[in-house]
């Protein structure tokens, strides 16, 4: 049994498949419009990958990160039923803590159908300029939230 940083390792073409434009979709929105809503993409077994969005249909078109993830979720598992997908990322705009220190970053929580199952995060602050300003990425491991595939022993 590979240990999780063998298995991230193994993978990493796969994470950075989906990582990467899900990184730079919450940066230019970030840049465009001083922030994001969660946004999605989906691996599949051809190496294609595939953005997801969702939309409330509100009035206005103003909708909140608690509405748009259930829609997005609710999305990625068609696509689960229509394709066989390998990977899958959700990117969100957080506030944690790290070492004592709050800060706030672009989370891409990823699962793969082998197992592998982390949150990638990207510290960002904005200056009184207003230009963005982004930390070094770390990786920490992350409980699956869609559960998309059996869990593997």
């Amino acid at each position: 049994m590979l240990s999780l940083s063998e298995l991230y390792n193994e993978l990493k073409i796969d994470v950075v498949a989906i990582a990467d434009p899900l990184f730079e979709h919450s940066r230019a929105r970030l840049q465009a419009c001083d922030g994001f809503l969660p946004h999605g993409a989906v691996l599949d077994t051809e190496g294609k990958v595939v953005v997801l969005g969702a939309m409330t249909g509100s009035k206005g078109g103003q909708a909140s990160a608690s509405q748009i993830l259930p829609l997005l979720h609710g999305g990625v598992r068609q696509m689960f039923r229509e394709k066989v997908v390998v990977a899958v990322g959700i990117a969100e705009n957080v506030s944690l803590t790290r070492g004592g220190m709050p800060l706030q970053a672009i989370k891409v929580s990823l699962e793969h159908e082998r197992g592998l199952n982390v949150a990638l995060f990207l510290p960002f602050h904005k200056s009184e300029q207003g230009e963005y300003f982004y930390g070094e990425s770390f990786v920490m491991p992350a409980h699956p939230v869609m559960n998309l595939w059996p869990p593997v022993p």
